[in-house]
C-alpha cells in the first residue's frame, strides 16, 4: 500500500496550517495512514516524525504492518501522551473532532498541559481517503466480487420457508467461504411488509409465496467494503410491484448513466428523485440517493439531495434509489460505481431483476 504517500499528504496539510503535528484515534483512518489492523493505537505524525502508539499485545504487529512508523510502546502509569508529543515537539495538535469524545479530550489535554492548543482537523485528515488510488479500486473490485458472487450463487437457493435469519446467514456464510473477513454491514433481509422499513433486521418472519424480498449486503476484505442492494420476488409479482419495481430500477439507471464529473451530489441525486417523484413516489424516497464507500462502508462523498461534495474521477460511491410503502413494503436497488473522466463506471455485476 501507498502508505509514505498517504503521510506525505498529510504532512503537505500540516504545512498548510498553523498545527504542528498531528493526532489520528479513528481506526478507519490508522488502518488508511498507517496499514495498522490491530484494535488499540494511535498515529502521531508532524513534519519529520511518524509515531504509532500502542501497548505490548500489538507492539509486533505495529512492526510487521506499519514500517514507515516509530513504535512508542504503552507501559502502565505512562503518561503517553505528554512523553510522545515531546517527542515529536508538539505545540498546536490537529485531532478528529468527528471522533474524539469530549472527555478524552479532556484527559489528552490535562495530561499534555505543553500542548498550546488543539484543533479539530477531522475534514482534511478523512478527506485524504476520497480520491481511491488505482490499488485501491483493486482490492474494491476484489471485494465487490465477492458479495456480487455470494448473491448471485445464494439468491437461486432461496424457498418459501426460509426464515429472513436464514438467508442472511447464508449470504454471510458465503461471503466468508470466498475470502470476506467478515461482511461489511449487519446484512438486511426485509421480506414483505418488512421491505418497507429500509434498514429492518432479519427476524424469524418466514419467506412466502409472491412477496417481494430486499437483501442488502456487503463483505469486508483486505480492510475495504462493499454495499449490494437487490429486490427480488417469490412467485408471480403484481402490477404494482412491476410498476414501483420499474420505477426505481429506471431511477437508478439513469441517474447512473447521466451523471458526469464535476456534478455535486445533490445533483445527482435530484436525477433520481425526479423520475420517482413524477411516478407519484417522491414521498416514499425519503433517504440519500447514495454515498462514499472505502475502508468504511459510508464515506465521503455523500450522494444526497442537500450535498455540496462534487463528484470528481476516482471517487467510488453507491447509487441506491429506493421507495417504501408502509403496510405495502419496499424495493431498493443499489450498486457501486466509479467517477471517471467520462462518467460513472459500473463496478458491482451481481444479477439483476427486470420485471
Amino acid at each position: 500500500m501507498e502508505y509514505k504517500s498517504r503521510i506525505s499528504y498529510l504532512r503537505d496539510k500540516i504545512s498548510e496550517s498553523d498545527i504542528d503535528t498531528l493526532f489520528i484515534s479513528n481506526k478507519d483512518n490508522i488502518r488508511y495512514y498507517s496499514g495498522f489492523t490491530g484494535t488499540f493505537a494511535f498515529l502521531l505524525i508532524s513534519k519529520e516524525k511518524s509515531i504509532i502508539i500502542t501497548d505490548s499485545r500489538y507492539t509486533l504487529r505495529a512492526e510487521e504492518e506499519s514500517p514507515d512508523y516509530e513504535i512508542y510502546q504503552l507501559k502502565s502509569g505512562d503518561n503517553w501522551i505528554e512523553n510522545s508529543t515531546n517527542i515529536t515537539k508538539t505545540k498546536i495538535i490537529g485531532y478528529e473532532g468527528d471522533y474524539v469524545s469530549v472527555n478524552l479530550l479532556n484527559q489528552l489535554k490535562k495530561r499534555a498541559e505543553k500542548i498550546n492548543e488543539w484543533k479539530d482537523f477531522s475534514e482534511k485528515i478523512t478527506l485524504g481517503r476520497i480520491i481511491k488510488s488505482e490499488e485501491e479500486l483493486r482490492i474494491l473490485q476484489e471485494t465487490i466480487n465477492i458479495s456480487d458472487s455470494a448473491f448471485n450463487t445464494v439468491s437461486k437457493k432461496i424457498n418459501i420457508g426460509m426464515t429472513e435469519k436464514d438467508v442472511a446467514w447464508e449470504m454471510e456464510k458465503e461471503m466468508r467461504e470466498l475470502g470476506a473477513e467478515s461482511p461489511s454491514f449487519d446484512t438486511i433481509v426485509a421480506s414483505g411488509i418488512n421491505g418497507s422499513k429500509p434498514h429492518h433486521s432479519p427476524t424469524d418472519k418466514l419467506i412466502n409465496n409472491n412477496e417481494a424480498i430486499t437483501i442488502d449486503m456487503g463483505a469486508k476484505y483486505r480492510g475495504y467494503c462493499s454495499d449490494l442492494t437487490r429486490t427480488i420476488f417469490i412467485g408471480e409479482p403484481d402490477e404494482k410491484f412491476k410498476k414501483i419495481y420499474t420505477t426505481v430500477l429506471r431511477a437508478q439507471l439513469i441517474s447512473m448513466e447521466t451523471a458526469q464529473p464535476e456534478m455535486t451530489g445533490e445533483g445527482i441525486d435530484k436525477i433520481a428523485r425526479d423520475i420517482i417523484t413524477a411516478e407519484g413516489y417522491g414521498e416514499y424516497f425519503g433517504h440519500s440517493l447514495g454515498h462514499g464507500v472505502g475502508i468504511e462502508i459510508h464515506e465521503n462523498p455523500g450522494v444526497g439531495p442537500t450535498s455540496k461534495n462534487i463528484i470528481k474521477p476516482g471517487m467510488v460511491y453507491t447509487i441506491e434509489p429506493g421507495i417504501y410503502i408502509e403496510n405495502w413494503g419496499g424495493i431498493r436497488i443499489e450498486d457501486m460505481v466509479i467517477m471517471t473522466e467520462s462518467g460513472n463506471n459500473l463496478i458491482s455485476h451481481a444479477l439483476k431483476e427486470t420485471y
